[in-house]
This record gives structure tokens, sequence and C-alpha cells, in this order.
């Protein structure tokens, strides 16, 4: 069952993060606004689903643990990208390049979290992921010392999150800049996510009702542009009901691929998320290149982010596998046993 569950986890895991690929190519303007109702509200809720019992009681342990598994990919891959800006602002990747003021302002804003390189700008998410759990730990551990780490005390931290987001400015903009809206909503689906895990809701919900619960979300984007960065107010409820609709529709999807031929292919993607984050714009810009040269136009074209913006209607189809198959290629560079050697010492010096 454990083995089926993660194989499970995985595969959503997969699943949003090939979404998310699609909803930067430059896709038709419905299904960009469709994946934006949940693909990255799932991230969270498996986020929440995976945390270990243990770190509620080890609140040190627990948040040292989380700290590592969000900060420590995001000084390190932030860092490496601002080391190549000027070169890249060379080949007309970006527009301009960094004086060695800006290059210091960059380097104080990565080690605070406050910003990266746009070539990173998916990586909000590892943000909003270190401090979502960050608050979920310590809610959970004030709950388990008072004894009370149940469904309702759970689903009270959710609530009171989307309160916060609802009441918005009134509330946080008494807050630190990273405690922001995005930032709550994300605690709300990764306590949610914990919620599940505690009830044991997860390989219960039929196929047929998760294309239904799926359709909830396309129902939405045909009324509204919704994500987690723009909710606000009663806003925030409806989202989080529709984009736990599509959430749980993943789950439903990914349990049934989990028992076809194709489920190690799609583990195999699930696993290497944090790479396909990182390098997705940049496999884009491959291809903005080849088609910058073939139809011989100004390579200033290049700098438009993330992908060209007149172009020819099926190449965000192209831009999508290109992002997730050179992702995945780079990953494996990174891996053969002669260049990990020498990323393993990269590792070690950032």
């Amino acid at each position: 069952m454990e083995q089926k569950r993660n194989c499970t986890l995985d595969i959503a895991k997969a699943i949003c993060i090939c979404l998310m690929v699609i909803g930067h190519s430059g896709c038709p303007e419905f299904l960009h606004r469709y994946i934006y109702m949940f693909h990255m509200p799932c991230f969270f809720f498996i986020s929440g689903w995976l945390l270990k019992d243990k770190y509620i009681t080890d609140l040190k342990q627990g948040m040292f643990n989380k700290i590592k598994g969000s900060y420590y990919p995001f000084v390190k891959w932030s860092l490496i990208f601002l080391a190549f800006h000027n070169l890249l602002a060379g080949v007309h990747i970006y527009n301009d390049s960094y004086t060695w003021h800006e290059f210091l302002v960059k380097v104080i804003r990565i080690f605070t979290m406050t910003g990266s390189e746009q070539l990173l700008g998916g990586y909000w998410f590892l943000i909003s992921l270190c401090w979502a759990s960050l608050l979920s730990l310590f809610f959970l551990y004030i709950c388990n010392k008072k004894k009370v780490v149940n469904s309702v005390s759970i689903f009270s931290g959710v609530i009171l999150c989307l309160l916060i987001v609802m009441l918005g400015h009134s509330v946080l903009g008494k807050l630190p800049q990273q405690l922001g809206g995005q930032t709550f909503m994300a605690t709300a689906f990764y306590l949610t996510g914990y919620l599940f895990h505690k009830m044991d809701k997860f390989n219960k919900i039929p196929l047929v009702a998760g294309i239904g619960l799926l359709l909830i979300p396309a129902f939405a984007a045909q009324y509204a542009k919704w994500g987690m960065s723009d909710c606000n107010g009663w806003v925030s409820m409806a989202y989080y009901v529709v984009a736990m609709a599509g959430t749980l529709g993943v789950f439903s999807i990914s349990s049934k691929l989990s028992t076809l031929k194709v489920s190690p292919f799609l583990s195999y993607i699930g696993n290497k998320t944090l790479y396909v984050l990182t390098f997705h714009f940049i496999a884009f810009k491959l291809i903005s290149w080849l088609y910058v040269y073939v139809k011989g136009l100004p390579v200033d074209n290049l700098t438009q982010f993330p992908v060209l913006q007149d172009t020819s209607s099926y190449l965000w189809i192209v831009y999508s596998f290109v992002g997730v198959g050179i992702s995945l290629l780079i990953w494996e560079l990174f891996h053969l046993r002669v260049f990990s050697f020498n990323f393993q010492k990269l590792n070690k010096l950032v």
C-alpha cells in the first residue's frame, strides 16, 4: 500500500510539473487559466502530505530539514544563475548586464529569499514552500503541545490562513514581506495535505469522480483568471475550493495511472521536479533561438520572456516538450559518474 501511495504522489508531481511548463509555454489563454487554478496548490498539498509526524514533536529538527529542502536549493541555484547573468545578457538572453552594486543587491536578496533571477521565475514556489512549511510546523507543534492535533484543529488552521488572506492588507500589511497572501494560501494547502494524510483519504476517489472534480476548475476558468498570487477577499475562499477540486482530481488520475505501464516513466519525471522547475526557462530559450535563427528575426527577440510572443500557434507544444525533456537531460548529465564528481565538489563550494 505504501509503495503504491508513493508512486501516486510521484505521478501527481509529474502531472503538475508538466502543467507548470505548459502554463509557461505560451499555451492558449483558456488552458493557461485552467492550469493556474490548481497546479501549484497541488504541489503544496503534496508537500503537506509528506510532512512526517516526528517533526511536529521535534520542532528544531523539523524546521532545519524544511529549510534545507527549500532554502538551500533556492540559494544554490540562484547564485549559480546570478554568476552567469552578464554572460547571458551578452548573448541577448537578458536585456541588461548587472553593475557590481546591482550584483551585490541580488546576492543579498537571494540569501534573504526576497528575489531571484528571471530565468528562475518559478522559484517563488521555493520561497512560499519554505515559509508555508515553517508556519505549518509551528502551528502543528503548538497543537501537539496542547494535545489537540486532530482534524478539527488542523482544519481550523486552514480556515485561519484563508481568513488572513481574505482580510488582505489590513492584516498582511503589518507582516514582513515574505508573509504575504501567497504564503498563507500556500500554508492553507500545505495543512490540507497533512490533514488528508491524517484522515487517510488518498486512493478513495473513483476515477469518474476525479474527472468530475477536474471539470470544476475548467468551469471556473471560463469566467475567472485566478492564481495563488492574485487572490484576495472572498475570491481566496472560492479559489481554495476550486484548487482543492483540481488537486483531488489530479490524485484520482494519478492513482489510476499508478496501475499502468506508464507509471515508472511518470514517477521518474515526478522525482525530477526541481530540475524541471530550474531549467525549463533555459530550455525555452533554446527553442526561441532556433526559431529566431530559422525565421531570420532580430536577435533581440530572445529577450522576450519566457517565450517568444508572436509565433506559430503550435509552438507552445514544442516549448512544453523541450522544457521538460531538456530539464531531464540536464539531470542525467549532472548525475553521470564523471560529471557528478565535479558537480558534488561545486555543491560544497556554494
